[in-house]
């Protein structure tokens, strides 16, 4: 898993670096989405709403497609990072304002082990996500602009525990999430 997220980390400096020479090879541009999201679920789950900075990296073609990498970091349970691909179709408006459906689908990986009272957590592993929403692109004359964004969000990880009374047993632990997207384009 740290080999997938140098991985990522190695794209995303080579996506920023050349972006200039695809730009006017042929007729790509980078745009970068950065946003603070919500998960929101049920009042019954341990946290109802889960904070999350998430990052896309994209390349947009002739103003109706976008396609990147989506990375982000969550405060669930445990702390975990999001990894993958990422699409945009863009449907374009009036007076340089859009609306676009996206989707993601990737990798999570923890960033630290659970944690449980009175049972040893033998290991943590993260497994998937996937990510679908709607969002509404404010106008802007400059390389910045605001969106909105809404959705759905599954999410999956999973942990090997040992107790007293038990052998080793695996936990599955998946969330089903509305999500709500406030973020900044920037390029």
């Amino acid at each position: 898993m740290k080999n997938l997220l140098l991985l990522s980390l190695i794209v995303i400096s080579a996506v920023t670096y050349g972006q200039e020479q695809a730009e006017n090879k042929f007729n790509i541009k980078y745009q970068n989405y950065t946003a603070y999201t919500q998960m929101i679920g049920s009042q019954k789950d341990h946290n109802a709403v889960i904070n999350s900075i998430q990052m896309e990296h994209n390349f947009l073609l002739n103003k109706t497609f976008a396609f990147g990498l989506s990375t982000g970091i969550e405060w669930m349970d445990i702390k975990m990072a999001s990894v993958g691909p990422n699409l945009k179709i863009f449907i374009p408006a009036f007076n340089q304002q859009s609306l676009y459906i996206g989707g993601s689908y990737g990798a999570v990986i923890p960033l630290e082990d659970e944690k449980e009272e009175w049972i040893e957590v033998l290991d943590t592993k993260g497994k998937h996500f996937f990510n679908a929403e709607a969002g509404y692109i404010f106008p802007s004359k400059s390389a910045m602009a605001f969106y909105i964004a809404m959705g759905y969000r599954y999410q999956k990880y999973s942990y090997t525990r040992t107790d007293w009374w038990r052998n080793n047993v695996e936990r599955n632990i998946e969330y089903n999430r509305f999500i709500l997207k406030l973020g900044i384009r920037l390029f």
